[in-house]
């Protein structure tokens, strides 16, 4: 199964994202700056069965606290009607945000399946500033390699992301994947991102890469004995097969413990 890009994603997928992008378009008005799409959608590795939608939209300053919930509530509403297993994540920040990619980095309002429910129930506190350590990454990847769905060009919006911000946000994310046994509760995800990051490690070109690309970088650089998890992980998320919400972690396939924990040492390694 090849990747999908979105140029040439399923028109539902397309339909669906566009939805979303009128409805916000005509609920901020003339306080949107932009909406832009990143991740594997947008670098043309995009798996229906096991891939997410991402967004960032950009606003020109603060929303009040009801806009701010209105906004969030339509997002997920809208996440509600979904075509695919995947969900949207998504968060608004401000254009100054954008700008100047503070860390750690704030966002006026955020969805992702984690947050649905809350959101539905009109729990989430819109008067806090929070903050979310993968802000700097997703921006890494919207200026480098990101589509502009909406409003203003990208080159305009965006301001430089310290590679060392980029950083310290993916390895963030691996250290979670290399620490106990949590390789095993994710193991394509953790496999193909830990591919990723030493392929980022290993280079100079200060350049991202999608999980894809990251395994396709294993294959080639890292040990033999590490191969077999790696076509397995990348098998499993280029397959055709749908699988349940439940079954995304696994791609609803057995996986060799022994191999996966010996390529999560190795990472650890060579990371230390």
């Amino acid at each position: 199964m090849a990747g999908q890009s979105w140029s040439n994603c399923d028109e539902d997928v397309k339909v669906f994202i566009l939805g979303l992008v009128e409805q916000l378009t005509g609920q901020l008005g003339s306080q949107l700056t932009g909406i832009y799409l990143h991740g594997s959608l947008a670098m043309g590795s995009y798996y229906r069965p096991k891939s997410d939608m991402d967004l960032i939209v950009v606003v020109n300053g603060a929303l009040a606290p009801d806009l701010a919930e209105s906004v969030g509530v339509a997002i997920a509403t809208h996440a509600s009607r979904r075509p695919t297993v995947g969900n949207i994540e998504l968060s608004v920040i401000t254009a100054p945000v954008a700008k100047r990619v503070p860390v750690p980095t704030p966002f006026v309002v955020h969805y992702s399946t984690e947050w649905h429910e809350q959101i539905l129930r009109r729990e989430v506190d819109y008067t806090r500033q929070l903050t979310d350590p993968d802000l700097a990454s997703h921006l890494m990847y919207i200026v480098q390699r990101g589509i502009c769905l909406a409003g203003q060009p990208i080159s305009e919006v965006f301001g430089r992301v310290k590679w060392e911000y980029f950083m310290d946000s993916v390895l963030d994310d691996c250290r979670w994947i290399i620490e106990g046994d949590n390789i095993l509760e994710s193991p394509y995800y953790g496999v193909l991102n830990i591919c990723r990051v030493l392929q980022l490690c290993s280079e100079d070109g200060q350049r991202v890469h999608s999980k894809d690309e990251g395994g396709e970088w294993g294959l080639a650089h890292l040990p033999r004995k590490y191969h077999r998890v790696i076509r397995q992980a990348l098998a499993v998320y280029r397959s055709a097969e749908v699988v349940t919400e439940q079954q995304r972690r696994t791609g609803g396939m057995d996986w060799d413990q022994d191999q996966l924990t010996a390529l999560r040492d190795y990472a650890r390694a060579q990371l230390q």
